[in-house]
């Protein structure tokens, strides 16, 4: 049983609104802080007591405080800091090299093969990939890699043990990733915490990646998050007709990075792109449709020729498009880009 002191436990409950910045540059304990500091650290008075007074209380979870050497240092640095990150998993992969991968929840299956295949590749190339745990784009990112990834909770971690929540934070628990929370045990969701979690996954990371986001959606806070965090903001574009996609547009028209695969995300954080394996895939859906592809143009061709579903038909070309051996023509057309 992990016990939490009282300070620890009530700044827990204010995380987001109290900067322990000041005591970790000047090293001076919280505990001897006085009233004018913590107040210009964004504590109000009322709230002052509560966080003298508290009594320790015992948690199940493990946690990290900002001045443990695990605490991850990339979050360390940013005012507001969780000032307790309670914690599941591999705690190791906080301070390595991370990329956040964050979208719609409503996407569509083009968007969710993209964030499996970025999250693939760049572990690949040593990249640890963060996310928010939620249905659509993030659950793809974690799901491709389980072992290789963060998954930062809009909850405290004893209220994620059912349900299908529940399961993805045991799989990537037992696969060797990380589930990580800076609220209480049991605090609940809401719609104040998942927009106050945006900064945790953004802090983690050394970027953000914006797969399908519309203009009003949680991903583009965590975007905001990302610039006032002076991190790298990258997007994945999108056609200018479909509405999952028109705030990343927007954000690409102001001056974000533009994203179409792995390659440029580490272009984008000044790394080195690993070479990739080339060649005939080993997927035998994939490799029925590049022989489709040899007779015929189109998708219906493809549907009708291998026997696939429409929906198995795209997501198949959609996965041969970011390995570069399909390419799109005008009129909904596809051809080989490179003999497998």
């Amino acid at each position: 049983m992990h016990t939490l002191p009282g300070f620890w436990h009530a700044a827990a409950t204010l995380s987001g609104r109290l900067d322990l910045s000041i005591a970790l540059e000047t090293g001076q304990p919280v505990d001897s802080l006085t009233h004018a500091q913590l107040a210009d650290s964004g504590v109000c008075a009322r709230h002052l007591a509560r966080l003298r007074r508290a009594p320790p209380i015992e948690t199940v979870d493990p946690f990290l405080l900002p001045h443990d050497p695990d605490y991850p240092s990339r979050l360390r640095q940013l005012p507001y800091a969780p000032p307790v990150l309670f914690y599941r998993g591999n705690r190791s992969l906080l301070n390595e090299p991370s990329v956040a991968i964050v979208g719609a929840r409503r996407c569509t299956g083009r968007g969710r093969s993209l964030a499996s295949k970025l999250a693939t590749d760049l572990v690949s190339a040593g990249i640890v990939t963060v996310s928010g745990l939620a249905y659509g784009i993030d659950a793809a990112a974690h799901n491709a890699r389980p072992d290789r990834t963060i998954a930062v909770l809009g909850q405290g971690l004893a209220r994620s043990t059912n349900g299908q929540k529940g399961r993805s934070v045991q799989k990537i628990v037992n696969a060797g990733g990380l589930v990580v929370s800076e609220f209480m045990p049991t605090f609940p969701a809401s719609k104040a915490t998942f927009p106050q979690r945006n900064r945790v996954i953004s802090g983690i990371a050394l970027g953000t990646v914006v797969i399908e986001a519309g203009m009003r959606s949680g991903s583009r806070i965590t975007a905001r998050h990302t610039l006032t965090q002076g991190r790298e903001l990258m997007v994945v574009p999108g056609h200018p007709m479909d509405e999952s996609s028109r705030g990343c547009n927007e954000l690409i028209f102001n001056g974000s990075g533009l994203v179409r695969d792995a390659s440029d995300v580490l272009f984008h954080l000044g790394m080195e792109a690993p070479a990739y394996p080339s060649g005939r895939p080993s997927c035998p859906t994939q490799r029925a449709v590049l022989e489709a592809l040899r007779s015929g143009q189109t998708l219906d061709h493809i549907v009708a020729t291998t026997g696939q579903t429409v929906p198995e038909a795209i997501v198949a070309v959609a996965e041969l498009e970011l390995t570069g051996l399909v390419s799109r023509l005008p009129g909904d057309r596809l051809c080989l880009r490179s003999t497998p």
